[in-house]
């Protein structure tokens, strides 16, 4: 009797696992009957692969079919499962990897671009903004600055909230300066960006004057035409070319096209306007927005032009997954997907929806053999720079352009001087170092130190180093200046060559550990002291007890000397802030930051 139940159980067990098997097999989302890895042609979808049931051959008769006979429903179609598999994505057209970025190598120079693209963002979502830069232009730091928009398209970030760090809600007011330290130091370090200081609750409500900004400013503003202006949150990934080639399939109205992708139409993730329908929008804001109140002007344009009866523009509603979590839930043919926070699902999200960066700018072939002004862009807990830090990059920045240089700037290696237990003001060579490799020279600049004279080349001032070098057989890598009455050089304008005896030269400053904080020179010590031994006397030239060659103090300033160094006691904040005004209205700055001599003891 046990042995004939064990037999039965045996049985019930092979009936079940047939059973199984069999529904399996009905309805299996895989290509392949075989049991396969669940592959699909590339382009096309896991639910266009199905295989129907048994029984019923594509609608023909099968074997016990019946033709009138609809299939029994199978589970939800979803899309093919993703994988992080760097070799499959690499040979899967369905899921491209980011890495396969092609910089473009032609430069357009006709002013003309397929689209502007503006990205309202939060001040506070400096995170945001690193993801867009790398995963849609290709952008993973600003070593190799785009210094001229020459690409097929153009890009703004367009910033609002209050320039305040005051306490709101759980953030304390140490944490909300150190994000205002954060974002000077991004403004300082990207030529990327349009700053509104208005605090905005619906991430929606500045998308409207984000679109009038880039229209009636920066457009004409540039001098420039585009055919599109594409706009999106900094949490949306948006695959760019789909929605550029989404644009060119769609006929547009006689006053062109509005397409939005989002959850519902009134909340878009996107939009792509043409031009001549943005400016109609604008043109007509006020009636739009009188007859859609308490809506954004996107949304609000949307349902008024979809209204009328003759479509001046043509509006074109697509939709775009609002992200939940789930990867296997968003369609590869996607392109965009909406409010994405996490880095951890950044980048595979960006690979899911075949987003390829595309470059703002054309690689320039001659740029290692160009010179880069480098200067911190690190402002310190004391907020002393803050204000002066961003009017003297820019100084900075306009010299660069007017000589066809680049501009660099740098925070990140200050920071981390923290956790090497020395002055922050080390971060300087950590900059230099990390820079030297993508340029021939590079002029060191501290913050405090200012362009007086505009229209000096340094390549002069290399020159004329190198000429009174003219006895010494060994190339000049290192330039410096010692002023009057000082002790030692200055380290706050430096020329510093791209050489292998200048990297080593960097290394052996960096070893001597005896200044890391020893007062009052620092960095400037060790440098000091590695050029003055007789191993390294070579490679470098001192411009000795010269105030007006490459580094001059305020009490030394004559008009027409190239650069200013503010370097007083205290902050030197206001001096440069009153400097750069002089130079801008075209006074001189003759005596400014000058300190008036101290009263004799009667």
């Amino acid at each position: 009797m046990p042995i004939r139940r064990t037999y039965w159980a045996i049985g019930l067990v092979f009936f079940m696992l047939l059973v199984f098997s069999h529904r399996r097999s009905n309805y299996t989302n895989d290509g392949d009957s075989s049991g396969g890895d669940n592959k699909f042609p590339p382009g096309r979808s896991q639910q266009q692969q199905q295989k129907p049931p048994p029984g019923g051959g594509g609608g023909g008769r099968g074997e016990g079919g019946d033709v009138h006979k609809k299939p029994p429903p199978g589970p939800p179609a979803l899309e093919k499962p993703y994988t992080r598999d760097p070799a499959v994505l690499d040979n899967n057209s369905n899921n491209p990897s980011t890495t396969s970025f092609k910089p473009l190598t032609v430069p357009n120079t006709s002013n003309h671009y397929d689209s502007l693209i503006i990205i309202p963002t939060s001040w506070t979502q400096l995170q945001n903004r690193v993801w867009v830069r790398e995963t849609l232009f290709g952008i993973k730091n600003n070593l190799e600055p785009c210094a001229r928009y020459d690409g097929n398209i153009i890009y703004k970030f367009y910033i609002y909230g209050q320039s305040t760090w005051l306490k709101q809600g759980i953030y304390t007011a140490q944490y909300m300066q150190a994000q205002v330290r954060s974002l000077h130091g991004e403004f300082m370090e990207f030529d990327d960006w349009h700053f509104t200081n208005r605090t905005v609750e619906n991430r929606h409500a500045v998308w409207g004057d984000a679109l009038n900004w880039a229209v009636n400013t920066f457009v004409p503003q540039e001098k420039i035409k585009v055919d599109n202006v594409i706009l999106f949150d900094s949490t949306s990934i948006v695959n760019v070319q789909k929605l550029e080639s989404l644009a060119k399939q769609t006929t547009a109205g006689t006053a062109g096209l509005l397409m939005t992708w989002g959850e519902t139409s009134t909340n878009p993730f996107a939009a792509l306007i043409s031009f001549p329908a943005a400016a109609q929008i604008l043109k007509n804001r006020a009636i739009i927005e009188e007859n859609q109140k308490f809506m954004d002007l996107i949304t609000a344009a949307t349902i008024y032009y979809s209204s009328q009866i003759v479509e001046t523009i043509k509006v074109v509603q697509g939709e775009s997954p609002l992200w939940q979590g789930d990867i296997d839930q968003v369609p590869t043919t996607a392109a965009v997907v909406g409010l994405v926070h996490q880095l951890e699902d950044w980048i595979p999200l960006a690979q899911k929806i075949a987003v390829q960066p595309i470059s703002p700018c054309a690689v320039d072939p001659t740029r290692n053999k160009n010179i880069a002004v480098l200067t911190s862009s690190y402002i310190y807990a004391d907020m002393c720079m803050a204000e002066a830090a961003l009017p003297s990059a820019d100084n900075k920045r306009i010299y660069a352009e007017k000589h066809g240089y680049y501009f660099v700037a740098r925070a990140a290696e200050f920071a981390q001087e923290e956790f090497r237990h020395r002055q922050r003001v080390w971060g300087k060579i950590g900059a230099i170092q990390k820079t030297l490799p993508h340029y021939e020279w590079l002029l060191w600049m501290d913050m405090d130190a200012i362009v007086a004279n505009l229209d000096q080349d340094v390549r002069e001032i290399i020159r004329k180093a190198e000429e009174l070098n003219g006895n010494n057989h060994n190339e000049v890598s290192i330039i410096v200046a010692r002023p009057l009455k000082d002790v030692m050089l200055n380290a706050g304008v430096m020329l510093i060559k791209n050489t292998d005896w200048s990297r080593r030269f960097l290394n052996e400053v960096q070893r001597r550990k005896t200044w890391y904080n020893k007062r009052p020179s620092y960095e400037q010590g060790a440098i000091w002291e590695v050029m003055r031994d007789s191993l390294w006397t070579s490679g470098v030239y001192l411009f000795d007890r010269d105030v007006h060659t490459m580094n001059t103090f305020p009490s030394f300033y004559e008009q027409g000397d190239f650069i200013v160094h503010f370097a007083p006691a205290g902050c030197p904040s206001v001096p440069v802030l009153q400097a750069l005004g002089n130079i801008q209205s075209g006074d001189s700055i003759v005596g400014v930051g000058v300190e008036p001599p101290k009263p004799k003891p009667a």
